[in-house]
């Protein structure tokens, strides 16, 4: 772990104790003011910290939100995945092809499950007599329904992306010629890199939040240092794309100390992961 990796979860744990302090605060005023009963959650705690709770909700809520939105903007406009100078990078001599491995079976799964819960929103809109009392109805708060809308709407691009991709494919992870490459984990792609504006090829680590019982763990990557990444960035990505990929590679780079514009996941390439290595290297050096 580098001292820059040190210090992100030096400042992490900052904010993630206070927070639970907060909640076994909230607890015991629960617990002690409902005769020690430790599942009577109904009965509000000290206003402050529901205050508190509101807020951090509110800023996950906006964060995730605007992710998601980023993501939805990308789809629909179907940004180009090349710029004025990479148009003939696809068309050059192929040196490797990794295809999306096929899982058919539980992208159907998926699929099914996501029609299955937007069926059951869709029945909350229209029926909601069906699913809650009338006096249930009244009491949804104007937040709660912002959070439904936020996840009808979730739901429904889901059942657009999911039923494309089990109906049309997924794209070739990762495609390598002679002029350029191009990377596209879970059908967000970078779009075709030129060899001549990697400037730096590291095998490294990232800090990731995988680890849901051992807080982040170090996620190992190929990191790349491009020359002009925003040039890249200006004709990859959509308007709100752009800020949320402008801020992973700040933190990135932070991490990998300047070899973070461009990040690949070594298990993505399989066994051909040293095959890939060998060519970026070898591309670079050359």
């Amino acid at each position: 772990m580098t001292n820059n990796q040190q210090n992100i979860i030096r400042k992490l744990q900052w904010i993630i104790y206070p927070i639970v302090v907060l909640i076994a605060i909230d607890f015991f005023i629960r617990f002690f003011n409902n005769d020690h009963d430790p599942l009577a959650v109904n009965t509000p705690s000290n206003q402050i910290i529901q205050w508190i709770d509101l807020i951090i909700m509110a800023i996950v809520f906006v964060v995730v939100g605007f992710v998601v939105v980023a993501l939805m903007q990308q789809f629909f406009t179907k940004k180009s995945m090349f710029n004025d100078n990479t148009n003939d990078a696809p068309f050059s001599k192929e040196l490797i092809r990794i295809e999306a491995p096929s899982q058919i079976g539980g992208q159907l799964i998926v699929f099914m499950g996501i029609i299955g819960f937007s069926v059951f929103e869709n029945t909350m809109i229209f029926a909601p007599d069906f699913i809650f009392e009338p006096n249930q109805i009244e009491a949804f708060s104007l937040f709660e329904k912002l959070v439904f809308g936020f996840f009808y709407i979730l739901t429904h691009f889901l059942v657009i992306v999911f039923g494309q991709r089990l109906f049309k494919g997924m794209p070739p992870i990762f495609i390598a010629t002679e002029k350029g490459f191009c990377y596209e984990p879970a059908g967000v792609s970078s779009g075709w890199i030129l060899w001549k504006d990697v400037v730096e090829v590291e095998e490294s680590t990232v800090l990731s939040g995988s680890g849901v019982n051992n807080g982040p763990v170090l996620m190992p990557v190929i990191g790349i240092k491009l020359k002009n990444p925003e040039e890249y960035n200006n004709a990859a990505y959509a308007p709100l794309l752009k800020y949320v990929v402008r801020f992973g590679q700040k933190f990135h780079n932070y991490q990998t100390e300047g070899v973070g514009d461009i990040l690949l996941r070594p298990s993505d390439f399989g066994n051909q992961y040293a095959e890939v290595v060998a060519l970026f290297k070898s591309k670079v050096k050359s």
